[in-house]
């Protein structure tokens, strides 16, 4: 182990300690096992929420013309919960919303789960179909959304539609005339630390997405850790001599380019930034040419999301035109980066290039790495975010296997998921007993540092975005011309992995490519369609266990 290393694992112990902020404590769960848990930290997220009070009247959210403080924010969130509870929303009870970002998701997100009710954030890329699967799987009662998203959920009965300000529509309830009679402080409602939170939507590796459920002390450990690797890499570069002074709650601010239905939108940027007293300037959705005004404009600190934004921002033509001196933290998560870019990035900025590598099922915490470390092993995921988490690398039967050896990798935290919503068969294949976590990637440690290698799962990463490749398959055997079909990733440089489909066609079936798409775009959001499509003039080459042979076809499609 590295000088660096001992240092930062010193470092760790010093901050961890009785009587220190991140103090920690070993206590055995409620099925007997150990864990380890922080000693104080608020009891629920409202008790998290309140702490953005502390920094009153600072700018927070930041979204085109708008600018509102933290007492802004919160006030409006106080108010949509209040609404709720005279709507009848109770304690468990499951909202949803489904939009692009704006200010009113965060008033709505922080309201929802402020009274204990059970915030589900929506993809707001998916078709009325697969909003509609999610809404009844979740037994969500409220929905708010734009008129996007709100668009063909008509004759859904016993559902309350609520429509954000920013998308007026006369059909629906509109989310200031929802709010503007009810009072700005919450009524008090008794949340505990392990009461439901979040339902979350991810594509798995089989069939429809399935609901991760999280608690309040899932989420909130999130924050605490992030904020702890946080301070001992700063302080480890300070006893280092590279002078790593941390950034002032004024200098901080964060770019928020994903979708807040994502938890490195809702957790990096959003959530964490209520801890830290971080401004949020808020994009509709992703543009290069206008990130980088952005953050020559409002002086951005930070930028997380996926690699390929990153990469964009670095390769745009404008990129010289404006002051990013402002940048401090290039990250990134969903997705590796080449080794080249690693370099490149940090030649051509300001700002330290970092990355993540998280879960849903995991509140996003896992791994991390910045900085010097990352530039000196550009193909590592991190180091493992302390001091709840534990990750082990196993084989098919959970055996832990020896450093080097590569396995499945597994998480354990206090941030891990409750479990998937009404679907306990699918949470005990991938949580045992002891509260390990397998998250269907391969991977293996070479010192402190985890490397990500493959994935077991039959799932494509393209943009950051999970897509389960039975799913896409379901919807293409649909159209009855169809009798073979194979989904499947081949890498790309800026997306990561594009989606790519073999066919094979009935006899005489003259389907092409844009009817079949056409065909799609009412079944699959439009980045679940395969971006290559190719008719085979013979069956779909197997396996001998009579499996697609999709390696094959993942080399035959990447040379062509």
């Amino acid at each position: 182990m590295s000088n660096s290393d001992n240092l930062f694992d010193q470092i760790k112990d010093e901050f961890t300690r009785e009587g220190e902020m991140f103090e920690t404590r070993n206590i055995t769960d409620d099925k007997g096992f150990p864990i380890t848990e922080y000693v104080s930290f608020p009891d629920n997220l409202k008790g998290y929420f309140d702490i953005g009070r502390l920094h009153g009247d600072k700018e927070f959210l930041i979204y085109e013309n708008e600018r509102f403080t933290f007492n802004q924010t919160l006030d409006k969130a106080a108010q949509f919960g209040n609404a709720l509870i005279v709507d009848g929303i109770q304690k468990g009870d499951r909202v949803a919303i489904c939009m692009q970002n704006n200010p009113e998701f965060i008033f709505a997100y922080i309201g929802i789960i402020s009274i204990g009710a059970v915030c589900v954030p929506l993809n707001s890329w998916w078709v009325a179909d697969e909003i509609k699967y999610a809404l009844e799987h979740s037994d969500a009662k409220v929905i708010v959304g734009d008129i996007k998203r709100l668009q063909g959920l008509e004759d859904i009965k016993d559902l309350k539609k609520i429509i954000t300000s920013y998308t007026p529509n006369d059909n629906f309830v509109s989310f200031n005339d929802y709010v503007k009679d009810h009072p700005k402080i919450l009524n008090e409602v008794e949340i505990k630390r392990d009461d439901n939170a979040t339902i979350y939507y991810t594509s798995g590796s089989t069939g429809k997405p399935k609901g991760v459920l999280s608690s309040h002390r899932g989420i909130i450990s999130t924050m605490f850790s992030w904020a702890c690797i946080s301070k001992i890499l700063t302080e480890r570069e300070n006893r280092l001599g590279n002078d790593a002074a941390p950034l002032t709650d004024p200098d901080l601010s964060i770019l928020l380019c994903v979708p807040l239905f994502h938890v490195t939108g809702s957790h990096v940027a959003f959530l964490m930034s209520v801890l830290v007293g971080r401004k949020v300037v808020m994009m509709k959705k992703w543009d290069a040419g206008e990130a980088i005004k952005l953050i020559s404009e409002e002086k951005i600190s930070d930028i997380t999301g996926v690699p390929t934004q990153t990469w964009e921002l670095l390769n745009h033509p404008d990129k010289d035109k404006y002051d990013l001196s402002s940048l401090k933290t290039l990250a990134g998560g969903g997705g590796p980066r080449p080794a080249e870019h690693v370099k490149m990035l940090d030649d051509n900025f300001e700002g330290r290039p970092g990355i993540g590598y998280g879960l849903t099922e995991t509140n996003a915490i896992g791994t991390l790495v910045t900085g010097d470390d990352y530039v000196s092993n550009p193909s590592t995921a991190g180091r493992v975010v302390p001091p709840l988490t534990e990750i082990k690398i196993l084989d098919e039967n959970w055996n832990e296997l020896e450093e080097g050896k590569i396995g499945e990798i597994a998480i354990k935290s206090q941030c891990n998921m409750v479990g998937y919503w009404k679907n306990e068969k699918a949470t005990k294949e991938c949580v045992n007993e002891e509260g390990w976590f397998k998250s269907g990637d391969l991977g293996k440690f070479d010192g402190p540092f985890l490397y990500i290698l493959d994935r077991i799962k039959d799932m494509v990463i393209r943009g950051g975005e999970n897509i389960a490749c039975p799913e896409v398959e379901g919807a293409i055997y649909e159209h009855p011309d169809v009798l073979e079909a194979s989904v499947f990733g081949i890498p790309d440089e800026r997306l990561g992995e594009i989606l790519c489909s073999a066919i094979f066609l009935r006899e005489e079936s003259d389907l092409n490519k844009d009817d079949l798409v056409e065909f799609l775009s009412d079944k699959l959001a439009a980045f679940k369609i395969p971006a290559v499509i190719r008719f085979l003039d013979s069956n779909i080459p197997t396996v001998a266990s009579g499996k697609f042979d999709k390696p094959a076809l993942r080399e035959i499609f990447s040379q062509e």
